[in-house]
């Protein structure tokens, strides 16, 4: 899994979380540098946020869809509300979580999208 985040605490928070869950968490706080980890590994479902650094995440995952990745994304933003979340799934997100969210319900949506034994860490 790699998880696209910038805000450190939210990073530990959720890395624990999805390591307990199972999961095996590639993390990184950009949409240049998830590109870059995309390229190198392999990755079975992303976790990004919207706003990003450097780009906005639907921007990533419109990016990250032209170059060829097929597996689930789910964003998660701070902002909310329809139109938004229909954009975030035209860009070819599978799901919108909104800030906060509880671990929990992230660890379950994830769990439908993808098998429990799935990971993501290995070299091409």
């Amino acid at each position: 899994m790699l998880l696209v985040e910038d805000e450190p605490d939210l990073v530990r928070v959720m890395t624990i979380s999805l390591s307990r869950a199972g999961f095996e968490v590639l993390v990184c706080g950009t949409s240049a540098e998830a590109v870059d980890l995309l390229a190198a590994h392999h990755v079975d479902i992303m976790i990004t946020d919207r706003g990003l650094p450097d780009a906005d995440g639907a921007d990533l995952v419109r990016q990250v869809r032209r170059d060829g990745f097929a597996g689930p994304v789910l964003i998660a933003s701070g902002r909310s509300g329809a139109a938004h979340d229909e954009e975030c799934l035209a860009a070819g997100a599978d799901g919108v979580l909104s800030k906060p969210f509880r671990l929990a319900e992230l660890v379950t949506r994830l769990h439908s999208l993808v098998p429990p034994e799935a990971t993501c860490a290995s070299a091409p």
